[in-house]
């Protein structure tokens, strides 16, 4: 296999900072700090209902209040993300307004995440950017294989999630027009820790969290903490495929009477978890409507998976020589990744140089199994084969008939070994700013300048395999009439999917440099905003794609040639295709903001920002195969553009016994991008589309003696209003509401406490989508309920119960495939949302 370039080894950086720096803290005791009373501090929190006087930190040049900025942001707390308990990093975001996260993925990651309408182009996350403590995790969030949810984990050493959407996301941060989420730590400025359990109570799962921070001396303070985890996660999958763990830690040194610090910080992360793919349901379905919907007979899509004990390894062709191995398909999403990265700040002679830099080490793969639901007559007839047997299980050696399969179906589906040996990441953050006083308003000035590489070094192993549809599926082989073998263990070829695309080899490797400006005037009440960036973005590396061999080839070098080997892709690297290509995009982003009154503000703002491809642009005719550059007449469809505006109003109030306080803001975005997805059936897998979106934003936030609220709501109708392919082949999608696109995402989150008790629940749900881009059927809205209950043992030790989807409901978190008649029975595939799962914390802090 073609040796790949690593990225810096951390391993003894992070060892040492985790063995010796922190190990030496958690043996010092703790120095006492200066702090609001906790009732003051209780008191100040319920005043400001939606967290307005909270500082926004996050894609802003000059931090200041919510409510003197031209801005939509959020906060999600860590009580709120255990009173939700979400069982993934898409779950967390359900808090959060204007994100559509189709979280049914799994603890893993590889979940779809869209903001103000913008689109799920090709899976992933492609507008939206993870950070920790202000730089990406990764810099694109829908890399092949490779989506930013991976790579991040929320835990004890997490103080808030604050997420910006649009506005100065556009021109403060890369890559990120849609919105920013940022994970904050804590810093150990507020002393003390925790440790917990965790338990499924119906699922197989364990997991421990700790943390402790504090103070050294008065002008140096540290945060340790991470968590280990164990089992299958929330659904039966009898393979243990949940396992690994976190650690982060960070220490601070202040100095310059306060004005400056600085700030190391290290992270690893380790961690095997399943990803669960599309699985069928039975539907009702009348005319173009599909509601109703339920589980298989023998198979309940609540609580089950893809994943089967008869389906762990599968025989695998070396990409470049065809030698035979196995792969293992049962781990999931695997990610190893080790960070080091500082934090610099000092105020000098009136300037404020900060600095932020990160560097990664990191690898990741993709092992797991797609399904593809059909009925055994149209597998054979796919395949031209007369008959069937299993090739394991109860039932191997016989023949497989309708009757005898556990759910009457079929998967012709694809098997997919994917290795990312190298995904490492750096990112280095400067800038130098100055306040200057202007005849009684105040300016605030920043220069900087971003600088970032990516790398994507992977490998793909898809082949197409049949097995039975059911818990702990068995693989099928095919025969033709004369009793020839058409498959081998299932497979119908090597590296053969989905066209015969993967057998692939990349070596990518992207950079970006990114001077902006931005300027900030507070005068009386209003304050003006407004910023510049320029992203130049560098593509350098080398691709080849799968070809196939002529005659098949002897995998197992058995001496004949047969089943699956009669259809074999290997890397065709004599004819290996350079990347080398440049691209610039430029992006503002203009802003007021008026405070009416103390509790009163409201604001506008327009942008403008953009988003550079990255490896999903390979294989497409945008790149010239031969010299490596953008295609001449096609270089714009490198950066997908989106203008967005916003208008924004930012109330509180208070009653008798309360406080209240709303966030809305309205918004237009518009698009327009190269789309590729690989894996989509319906439709092309290439093609330039556009998009426009109007919606609302509604935050909100109740608190009332023991009872407290928090509601959300999102409008979006977005429609598409440009479809390349569409137009020219007469099956336009112009007009029509993406698939999975909910006019109406909403959530609320009301709680009680009743003395040492207290007790709540969070409802999200959805309005009606579309199952495709071509509006063919509309699968009616879901809600799912929430729900937990916290008791307070003492003054330090705490229980918690968590149960998701109370009401076991059948749902899915996004659009649907099909309905399709099987057997008689409408079926539709889609991600389902777990089904009720509970656990139980027992929480001690100190």
């Amino acid at each position: 296999m073609k040796k790949h370039p690593q990225a810096p080894r951390l391993n003894q950086i992070a060892a040492l900072l985790a063995t010796s720096s922190f190990a030496a803290m958690l043996a010092l005791p703790a120095h006492a700090q200066d702090a609001k009373p906790a009732d003051a501090t209780t008191a100040d929190a319920k005043a400001d209902a939606v967290g307005l006087d909270r500082v926004v930190v996050t894609g802003t040049s000059q931090a200041k209040s919510k409510m003197r900025s031209s801005v939509s942001v959020t906060d999600v707390d860590q009580e709120q993300v255990t009173n939700l308990g979400a069982r993934s990093e898409a779950e967390v975001l359900k808090l959060i307004p204007g994100i559509r996260a189709e979280s049914s993925a799994g603890p893993g990651g590889n979940s779809n995440i869209a903001v103000r309408g913008l689109p799920i182009a090709s899976g992933g996350a492609k507008f939206v950017q993870f950070q920790e403590d202000g730089l990406p995790v990764v810099e694109f969030g829908d890399m092949n294989f490779g989506n930013n949810d991976y790579f991040i984990r929320f835990d004890n050493n997490v103080d808030r999630i604050q997420t910006l959407r649009g506005g100065s996301a556009a021109t403060l941060a890369s890559q990120a027009p849609g919105a920013v989420i940022n994970y904050i730590s804590k810093t150990g400025n507020e002393p003390g820790g925790s440790v917990a359990l965790t338990r499924g109570l119906n699922y197989n799962e364990t997991r421990v969290d700790a943390d402790y921070g504090g103070r050294l001396a008065s002008d140096l303070t540290y945060h340790i903490g991470g968590y280990f985890r164990d089992g299958e996660g929330p659904r039966k999958s009898d393979t243990s495929s949940l396992h690994g763990y976190q650690l982060k830690g960070n220490i601070t040194k202040t100095f310059n009477g306060g004005k400056g610090y600085v700030r190391g910080y290290f992270k690893v992360l380790d961690e095997n978890a399943p990803t669960y793919t599309g699985m069928p349901a039975v539907a009702s379905v009348s005319g173009t409507s599909v509601s109703g919907m339920s589980a298989l007979k023998n198979f309940d899509i609540r609580t089950e998976s893809q994943l089967s004990i008869y389906n762990q390894t599968m025989p695998t062709a070396d990409l470049f020589t065809g030698r035979a191995g196995v792969a293992n398909i049962s781990n999931g999403i695997t990610v190893s990744s080790k960070a080091v990265g500082l934090e610099f700040k000092n105020e000098v002679g009136g300037w404020t140089v900060e600095d932020r830099f990160k560097i990664s080490s990191t690898s990741s793969s993709f092992q797991t199994q797609f399904w593809s639901a059909n009925t055994l007559a149209g597998v054979l007839g796919n395949l031209g084969g007369a008959s069937a047997k299993y090739f394991n299980g109860a039932l191997a050696g016989q023949t497989v008939t309708t009757a005898n399969l556990k759910t009457g179906l079929v998967s012709q589906g694809a098997a997919i070994n994917q290795q990312s040996p190298d995904m490492g990441h750096f990112a280095n953050d400067l800038s130098v700013s100055r306040n200057f006083d202007l005849s009684g308003s105040k300016l605030n000035a920043k220069a900087g300048l971003y600088m970032s590489k990516q790398d994507i070094v992977q490998q793909w192993q898809i082949s197409e395999r049949v097995m039975e549809i059911g818990h702990n599926g068995a693989l099928i082989d095919i025969y033709d009439g004369a009793g020839n073998a058409l498959t081998t263990a299932g497979l119908t070829g090597y590296n053969n999917q989905w066209g015969g695309c993967c057998a692939r080899d990349i070596d990518a490797h992207y950079s970006n440099t990114a001077p902006y400006l931005a300027l900030n005037l507070e005068s009386g009440d209003f304050d003006f905003e407004g910023a510049l960036r320029r992203d130049n973005f560098k593509a350098r590396g080398s691709y080849a794609g799968g070809k196939q061999v002529a005659g098949g080839f002897d995998v197992d070098g058995n001496g004949t040639i047969s089943g699956a080997e009669k259809n074999v892709y290997l890397v065709d690297n004599v004819n290996r295709s350079p990347i080398n290509y440049d691209t610039a995009y430029t992006s503002y982003s203009l802003g007021a903001n008026y405070r009416a009154t103390k509790d009163l503000s409201v604001f506008a703002r327009v942008s403008k920002g953009g988003r550079a491809i990255a490896d999903r642009l390979l294989f497409s005719p945008f790149v010239d195969a031969k010299t490596g550059a953008l295609t001449a007449g096609l270089e714009n469809y490198a950066v997908a553009t989106v203008k967005q505006k916003e208008l924004g109003v930012k109330y509180r109030g208070k009653f008798d016994g309360g406080n209240y306080g709303l966030f809305a803001t309205l918004f237009q975005t518009t698009t327009e991008e190269y789309d590729y997805d690989q894996t989509r059936t319906v439709g092309p897998k290439l093609n330039v589309k556009g998009f426009k979106a109007n919606g609302l934003e509604l935050e909100s936030a109740l608190s009332w003696g023991a009872f407290a609220l928090n509601a959300n709501a999102v409008y979006t109708d977005q429609k598409v209003t440009k479809d390349l392919v569409g137009t020219a082949t007469g099956n336009s999608t112009v007009g029509k509401t993406p698939g999975g696109q909910p006019k109406w995402i909403y959530s609320l989150s009301p709680r009680y406490t009743f003395g040492q008790l207290t007790v709540g629940g969070t409802m999200w749900g959805q309005t009606a989508v579309w199952n495709n881009d071509f509006d063919t059927a509309q699968v009616a809205g879901r809600a799912i309920f929430n729900a937990f209950a916290s008791y307070q043992l003492s003054d330090n030790t705490s229980v918690n119960l968590n149960v998701s989807n109370l009401f076991n409901k059948v749902a899915s978190s996004g659009g649907v495939g099909g309905p399709s008649n099987l057997n008689g029975q409408q079926i539709v595939e889609l991600r389902p949302e777990a089904g009720r799962t509970a656990s139980v914390t027992l929480r001690y802090a100190f």
